[in-house]
């Protein structure tokens, strides 16, 4: 086992092959009934399972990673629950006619930001969304280098975990 570290997280307390873990939302509010499992997932031991809040809405977890992070599975374990999770920042429409831009900037995201959910879609009837959720927060001098000037009126990017500060710091955030 590699050396641990503490991170915070919005998750999805799920139920896989009878098991209890912690997934990420995808900065989505609810959960889909359907939805697939997540590439990445903490564990949740049973005493602390009786603590959580099943359900289909979201809530804040601190989780001790493992390190080096797996390319796949479970990436440490929950600690604890937190009080419920804010609902991330709800999505910015991209007004029809940029779709393709957006759809440009999607196919540029590198496997090394370690992306667990590329998605794009209508929101509603007079919007679309472009999303990538990241494993861990990426500089945004990073991101503009990638996906270059004006990405962030095309593309919504957010990391699933972030540092757990203890000293009162900011979070990167990106």
């Amino acid at each position: 086992m590699g050396v641990m570290s503490r991170y915070v997280g919005e998750v999805f307390v799920v139920r896989r092959e009878g098991v209890l873990v912690a997934e990420p939302t995808g900065v989505v509010a609810r959960r889909d009934a359907d939805a697939p499992p997540q590439t990445w997932f903490a564990t949740i031991d049973d005493e602390t399972a009786a603590l959580s809040l099943v359900g289909n809405g979201s809530v804040a977890a601190e989780i001790e990673l493992v390190q080096p992070v797996p390319d796949s599975g479970s990436i440490g374990q929950v600690v604890r629950f937190l009080q419920a999770a804010p609902i991330s920042v709800p999505a910015e429409a991209v007004v029809a006619d940029r779709r393709d831009d957006a759809m440009d900037r999607l196919e540029l995201v590198p496997e090394e930001w370690q992306p667990y959910e590329v998605r794009a879609g209508e929101l509603d009837a007079h919007g679309w969304e472009a999303f990538v959720g990241r494993l861990f927060p990426v500089p945004v001098e990073e991101i503009d280098a990638v996906l270059g000037a004006g990405w962030e009126q095309l593309v919504r990017i957010a990391p699933w975990l972030v540092p757990l500060q203890t000293d009162g710091g900011d979070h990167p955030e990106t």
